[in-house]
């Protein structure tokens, strides 16, 4: 069975924006409506790691129509890739241009406390990025057990037929259990390891 990944509640109540952006002719209502939905993600660096997708969400548009004002965005200054802190994490990690400083410089002026939450937030991304990974794992695993069980059922199902045809006999629901049975048995005795497959050598 599936592990419930529980949705996490959104707690935003606030977004801090760049004041220049509301005085910039350059920038369009559409444009500015998805940089505060950005901006609400960003932390105190002005990281966000939020995905084109998630904020296509939240404005209820196409995650091709944010990307594609996210280019304006970088292109005018209010937006800029940034180094991701973790390869567990897969999505574009971008920084809200707030100041003309950069991450590290603005790092080095937040007090400990704000450090401290910084630290913990990061942590718990990397975190929520492994269970995701891990997840994700699980999920692939299963399809290949599963594709494994028809490949023998298959080949349970010509035997049986090719029994059938010499005069064999067996019922349906009999050929039906026996199927299931070997397939899961055959599977179970596979292994991506040759010397845990085979056992440990005597001598």
């Amino acid at each position: 069975m599936k592990p419930a990944i529980i949705k996490p509640k959104d707690l935003r109540n606030f977004s801090i924006v760049p004041i220049r952006a509301i005085k910039d002719p350059r920038i369009t209502p559409s444009m500015l409506r998805i940089l505060v939905a950005f901006c609400s993600y960003a932390d105190r660096t002005g990281r966000t790691f939020v995905s084109l997708e998630r904020v296509g969400d939240d404005l209820g548009i196409r995650a091709t129509s944010v990307s594609y004002h996210v280019r304006s965005l970088k292109k005018f200054g209010y937006m800029a890739n940034a180094k991701p802190i973790s390869r567990q994490i897969k999505s574009c990690t971008r920084r809200i241009i707030y100041v003309n400083k950069s991450e590290q410089a603005i790092r080095s002026s937040l007090s400990s406390s704000e450090v401290m939450e910084l630290s913990i937030a990061e942590e718990q991304l990397i975190n929520e990025a492994k269970v995701r990974a891990n997840t994700s794992v699980n999920e692939r695993q299963e399809q290949q057990v599963r594709v494994l069980k028809g490949r023998f059922s298959v080949l349970c199902d010509r035997f049986f037929a090719e029994s059938m045809a010499d005069g064999w006999w067996i019922s349906t629901d009999s050929q039906r259990q026996t199927t299931i049975q070997l397939s899961n048995q055959a599977v179970d005795m596979l292994r991506r390891d040759r010397t845990a497959a085979t056992g440990p050598q005597r001598g």
